[in-house]
C-alpha cells in the first residue's frame, strides 16, 4: 500500500492539510519544531485507514476535531497492488463518524460504508490497526524509553498469548491434582461405608422392580379396560344402525333398478325415433306422442331425450345413496371387529404372577420385615393366588366373536359378555392394587434404613463422575500445556529465523556494524551479536541509544514480514523521530541506510526536527509555518 494523496479539514491541529505529488518511492520527510504538527499527519493517515488513532481509541475519537470545530473530515488516496483506492471519513466532535471507501476507476460505485470500511480496508491492505501500529507505524511515544523485556517487544514475537496461557494452565493443573487427591480420598471413605449398607440397598432395589412391574400391569389392564368399553359402545350403536340397514339397501335398489331399466327402455325409444322412424309400430307412437305434445310445440325425441336425463339424474342419486349405505356398513364391521380385536388381546393377557402377591422376602423384604396382618402384608386370598377360571369356555368367545364380526350378536347378548369381562378385569385390578398397597408399605419402611445408602449412591456416582471429568480435564490441559509450549517454541523458532534477512541487512546499517544479527531464543529474550566482542549481548548490556537502532531494525524487520506474508506489495511505513538522540553525521547514514533497504518497504514517512541538507531525501515537508495549514502539490491556502 503506498498513499498517493492526503486531504483533511479541521482534524487535529490542521484546518487545512493538502499533501499531493507524493514520491511512492524513497523517503518523505516532515520536519519542523516540537508542536508543529508533524505527528499529527500520522495520525490523521492512521484516522484516515482505520477510524482510530494510536492515542485516541474508542469514545475519545471527536477530540480529533480540530479545536473550535463542530466536525472534521479527511481523505486518503492509495494504491494497492496497480489500483488506486480512496477512503474518505467524517468526524463529529461527538465521537459519531461516517466512511466510504471507493475504488478511482469506478467511483460511482462503492466498495464500502460505514463500518463495513475498515474490514475492507483490512481486506485490501493485508492487516489492521492492531498490525499496523505493531509494524509499519512507530508511534513516537513507543519508543521514548524502550525496555528489552517489554509487553511491546514480546507482542512482536506473537507468542505472548501462549506463554500467558500455558502458565495460567500450569497453575490450574496443579489445583486441579491438589483437588483431584481430595477427592479420591473422599470416594474410598464412602466405598467403605456402602459397603455395609449394601443388604438393605438390595432389598430396595427389589421392591421397586416389583412395584413398577405391578404398575405396568395395572396400567396394561386399566388401558384394555378402556378400550373395552369403548369397543363396546361402538358396537352397540353399529348394532341398532345395521337393523334398518337391509330395508334402506332393498329400497335404494329398487329405485337403481326401475331408474336403470326406464333409463334403458327411454334410450332405446329414442334411438328408434331418431333413427328409423319408419319402422313399425313406431309411426304410431310417434302419432301418439306428438298428438299428446301437440299444444306444448315440442319434438317426440326431444321430450322422451329430457325424460331420460331425468331418469338418469334419479338413478345417479340412487346409486350414491347405495355407496353412501355401503360406507356406513364398512364402518360399522369396522367397529365389529375393533370389538373382535379388544377380545382378542384379552385373551393375550397373561396370568398375574404369583410372585406378584407374595409378602416380599425373596430377593425382596425379609419374611420377618412384614408383621403377618400387618399394614405391610399383602392382601389375602382364600385359596391359592392364580387367576379364578371364570370367564366363558373358549368355543363359547370364539363363537361371539364370529356373531359380532357379522354384527348378528344382539346388544343384550353383548352387554352381558362384556361386563362378565370387565368384573375379570376389575378384580385384576383389585388385586394388583392391594399387592400395590403392600409393596408400598414395605417399601416405606425400608426407605427410611436405605436412605443413607441411597444418598451414599448419588454421591458416588456423582464423585465418580466428577474424578472422571477431572482426569479427562486434566489430560486435556497437560495436552494443552505440552501444545501451547510447543508452539510458543516454534513461534520464536520462526520469528527469529523470518526476520534475520532483514535485521541482517538493517542492524549493521544503524549501528555503523557495530551488531551484525538478532536473536530471539526460545524464552523470548532478545539479543544481539557483537562484532567487537564476538558474543550475544543482551539489550540491558547496551546503551540505550543503541537500543533504539536495534529496535528501530527489528520494527522494519517485523514490517517487511508482515508485508511479506499478507500483502505481497510495495508498502510504507511511518517512523515518528526515530533518531531523535541522533547528531547529523549518525542521521544522514541512517537516511541512507533507510533508502537502501530494499525488499517490499518503499515509502518512508520519517519525521524529524532537522535533516541534513544533503540527506538522501526524496520529499522534504516544513511543518509548523502556518499555524493550522499545512498543503504541498497544491495551491496555497489563505
Amino acid at each position: 500500500m503506498i498513499i498517493l494523496r492526503l486531504e483533511a479539514e479541521r482534524l487535529h491541529r490542521y484546518r487545512v492539510l493538502r499533501l499531493a505529488d507524493l514520491p511512492e518511492r524513497g523517503i518523505i520527510g516532515l520536519s519542523g519544531d516540537n508542536e508543529s504538527g508533524k505527528s499529527a499527519i500520522g495520525e490523521i493517515i492512521c484516522f484516515a485507514l482505520f477510524g482510530r488513532t494510536f492515542a485516541l481509541a474508542g469514545e475519545r475519537i471527536g477530540k480529533l476535531v480540530h479545536w473550535g470545530a463542530g466536525e472534521g473530515a479527511v481523505t486518503l488516496r492509495f494504491r494497492v497492488k496497480g489500483k488506486s483506492y480512496e477512503v474518505s471519513r467524517h468526524l463529529a466532535r461527538d465521537g459519531a463518524q461516517s466512511a466510504r471507501l471507493i475504488q478511482l476507476d469506478a467511483p460511482a460505485e462503492p466498495l464500502a460504508r460505514a463500518e463495513g470500511v475498515n474490514q475492507a480496508i483490512s481486506r485490501l491492505v493485508g492487516f489492521g490497526f492492531d498490525d499496523y501500529v505493531e509494524t509499519c507505524y512507530l508511534a513516537q511515544r513507543e519508543i521514548a524509553s524502550p525496555h528489552p523485556h517489554s509487553p511491546a517487544v514480546r507482542a512482536m514475537v506473537g507468542a505472548v498469548p501462549l506463554v500467558t496461557c500455558a502458565a495460567r494452565l500450569g497453575e490450574e493443573i496443579r489445583q486441579a491434582e491438589a483437588d483431584l487427591a481430595l477427592r479420591r480420598e473422599r470416594q474410598q471413605a464412602l466405598r467403605a461405608e456402602e459397603a455395609q449398607l449394601a443388604p438393605g440397598a438390595g432389598r430396595i432395589e427389589a421392591l421397586e422392580r416389583q412395584l413398577a412391574e405391578i404398575d405396568e400391569r395395572s396400567g396394561r389392564l386399566a388401558e384394555r379396560l378402556r378400550a373395552l368399553q369403548a369397543a363396546g359402545d361402538e358396537y352397540s350403536s353399529a348394532y341398532r344402525r345395521h337393523r334398518s340397514h337391509t330395508a334402506r339397501r332393498a329400497l335404494a335398489g329398487l329405485f337403481a333398478n326401475v331408474a336403470l331399466l326406464a333409463v334403458l327402455a327411454l334410450g332405446a325409444l329414442w334411438a328408434m325415433i331418431h333413427y328409423q322412424p319408419d319402422t313399425w309400430p313406431m309411426p304410431v307412437i310417434i302419432a301418439w306422442l306428438e298428438s299428446l305434445i301437440a299444444e306444448t310445440g315440442l319434438k317426440a325425441h326431444g321430450v322422451i331425450l329430457a325424460i331420460a336425463f331425468l331418469f338418469g339424474g334419479f338413478l345417479f342419486l340412487s346409486w350414491l345413496w347405495l355407496g353412501l349405505l355401503a360406507l356406513g356398513l364398512r364402518r360399522r364391521r369396522a367397529w365389529a371387529r375393533r370389538l373382535a380385536q379388544e377380545l382378542d388381546r384379552l385373551d393375550g393377557l397373561e396370568p398375574l404372577p404369583a410372585r406378584l402377591g407374595e409378602a416380599p422376602g425373596h430377593g425382596g423384604v425379609a419374611a420377618g420385615d412384614v408383621e403377618p396382618g400387618g399394614p405391610g402384608a399383602g392382601p389375602r386370598f382364600d385359596g391359592d393366588l392364580e387367576v379364578f377360571v371364570d370367564r366363558p369356555d373358549v368355543e363359547r368367545r370364539a363363537r361371539l366373536r364370529q356373531r359380532i364380526l357379522l354384527l348378528e350378536a344382539a346388544v343384550s347378548e353383548v352387554c352381558s359378555a362384556l361386563e362378565h369381562e370387565v368384573v375379570w378385569l376389575k378384580r385384576d385390578m383389585e388385586r394388583l392394587g392391594a399387592w400395590r398397597t403392600a409393596a408400598q408399605n414395605g417399601l416405606a419402611r425400608l426407605r427410611s434404613d436405605g436412605q443413607r445408602h441411597r444418598d451414599l449412591t448419588r454421591e458416588l456416582v456423582q464423585l465418580e463422575q466428577e474424578i472422571a471429568a477431572a482426569e479427562d480435564w486434566i489430560a486435556t490441559r497437560r495436552l494443552a500445556h505440552e501444545l501451547l509450549e510447543g508452539a510458543a517454541r516454534e513461534m520464536s523458532r520462526r520469528f527469529s529465523g523470518g526476520l534475520r534477512d532483514m535485521v541482517s541487512r538493517a542492524l549493521p546499517r544503524f549501528t555503523e556494524g557495530h551488531y551484525e544479527f538478532l536473536e530471539v531464543d526460545e524464552d523470548l529474550q532478545i539479543r544481539v551479536y557483537s562484532s567487537d566482542k564476538r558474543n550475544l549481548l543482551d539489550l540491558d548490556e547496551i546503551s540505550s541509544g543503541t537500543q533504539r537502532q536495534i529496535m528501530l531494525a527489528l520494527r522494519l524487520g517485523l514490517s517487511q514480514e508482515l508485508v511479506a506474508r499478507r500483502v505481497r506489495d510495495d508498502q510504507f511505513v511511518f517512523l515518528d523521530e526515530p533518531f531523535a538522540f541522533f547528531d547529523s553525521r549518525r542521521l544522514r547514514g541512517a537516511l541512507k541506510n533507510l533508502s537502501e533497504l530494499g525488499g517490499d518497504l518503499t515509502q518512508y514517512w520519517v519525521v524529524a526536527q532537522r535533516f541534513p541538507q544533503d540527506a538522501p531525501i526524496g520529499l522534504e515537508i516544513a511543518c509548523g509555518q502556518h499555524p493550522d495549514t499545512l498543503t504541498h502539490g497544491f495551491p496555497e491556502v489563505a
